[in-house]
């Protein structure tokens, strides 16, 4: 029963919200941040708020197509990312513009039951006839 907690522990964090721990340095000098969410825009706009503790400006963001885990190939889920600096904002909102490929499900081949071929021999034997099907 011990795998049950980590379990819901791999699940949480896989429908959630990736922050990058990275500080990158930005031309004025500043640091940015990334967010990156499967679940919902809004994830990205929490851990951004969570992380700066308040006010923050959007730098870029964006959607993109990718599976529940990750986002590296097209997959059925929306993947949003976020680049964002802490500090003075102005106010605008992270649009999330899409980018990338789009998913484009497998065909659905439908194939119908063929009927069972059926082979009947029939003898004649004097006046009478003899049949077997199979």
């Amino acid at each position: 029963m011990k795998a049950a907690p980590l379990l819901v522990a791999i699940v949480a964090t896989l429908a959630g919200c990736v922050t990058s721990g990275e500080e990158v340095p930005t031309p004025s000098g500043g640091t940015m941040h990334q967010a990156k969410c499967n679940v919902s825009p809004n994830e990205c706009m929490k851990s951004a708020a969570k992380v700066c503790k308040g006010k923050y400006q959007v730098l870029d963001s964006s959607s993109n197509s990718g599976g529940l885990i990750a986002d590296i190939e097209p997959g059925p889920f929306t993947w949003y990312r976020m680049s964002y600096s802490c500090g003075a904002t102005d106010g605008r909102l992270p649009t999330f513009p899409f980018r990338g490929q789009q998913y484009t499900p497998a065909p659905v081949i439908y194939t119908p039951a063929q009927p069972a071929m059926r082979t009947t021999n029939c003898n004649r034997l004097g006046n009478g006839v003899s049949c077997t099907t199979f």
